[in-house]
């Protein structure tokens, strides 16, 4: 078992990554490789990677405790938090002794977000792509993985939140608002849970001017969606009935 988690960056956020106020730690390495990225600094553990003990992280955010008012707490995200699945629980367990509450933001493509499911109170994933074949394509993720993942967290009936990024030329469009759907239909028979929520978050480049610090380039282009690839997709949601929310 690691003792240590790799991060490379930390702040305090107010209910984008779960209720209330929240200590947020960006953790270092991605097994995903998307073209829009916006933690380019999060894919590979470099120089910038913060090696820290995770009983150091668990005395910081004690000291925090004060600061997570309206239900806050802490939240785990990326690169991507399952890569330290091992450790990350282990502090969670930790963290649950001291009644602190618990969030990760994963893409859900690996195994190893297993170990997480029971043990997080908020989960936010990325369902990016009902398409098997774009999605590996495009990011490399066996959306296979996913949906077992998803499936296992949903089962357990505790708080998961969906995350569509909505992007053109990769998942707008009637065919895949009907492959979103058929999954999230899926995923409520099996699991008989009602307390799974959708989120749809439109294409930006707020993370553009990143890839020039880390002398990489940003390739891609084109991913702004209209208001009506928009509503193409959530008029097909709301049709089913399906909980969409906005943070």
């Amino acid at each position: 078992m690691s003792d240590f988690i790799y991060t490379f960056q930390k702040g305090f956020n107010y209910s984008q990554d779960g209720p209330g106020n929240r200590l947020v730690y960006h953790l270092s390495g991605c097994n995903m490789f998307c073209p829009w990225c916006s933690n380019p600094e999060g894919l590979k553990r470099t120089d910038n990677s913060q090696k820290r003990s995770i009983n150091e992280i668990f005395d910081e955010i004690l000291s925090c405790r004060t600061m997570f008012f309206d239900n806050g707490g802490v939240t785990f995200t990326g690169g991507e938090v399952s890569l330290q699945a091992e450790a990350v629980s282990t502090l969670f367990k930790m963290l649950k002794k001291e009644k602190i509450s618990t969030c990760i933001e994963t893409n859900a493509s690996l195994k190893d977000t297993e170990k997480l499911i029971d043990v997080v109170d908020y989960m936010i994933a990325d369902f990016k792509s009902p398409s098997k074949e774009v999605l590996k394509s495009v990011t490399g993720a066996d959306i296979e993985i996913i949906k077992e993942n998803l499936l296992k967290r949903a089962i357990t009936k505790k708080y998961l939140l969906i995350r569509i990024p909505l992007i053109n030329n990769f998942n707008t469009g009637e065919e895949n608002a009907r492959g979103f759907t058929e999954f999230f239909k899926e995923l409520h028979e099996k699991s008989g849970s009602n307390n799974i929520y959708i989120e749809i978050l439109t294409y930006h480049e707020y993370g553009k001017d990143k890839y020039k610090k880390e002398n990489l380039e940003y390739n891609f282009s084109d991913g702004f969606v209209t208001q009506h690839q928009v509503d193409i997709l959530k008029t097909e949601l709301v049709k089913n009935n399906f909980k969409i929310i906005k943070t």
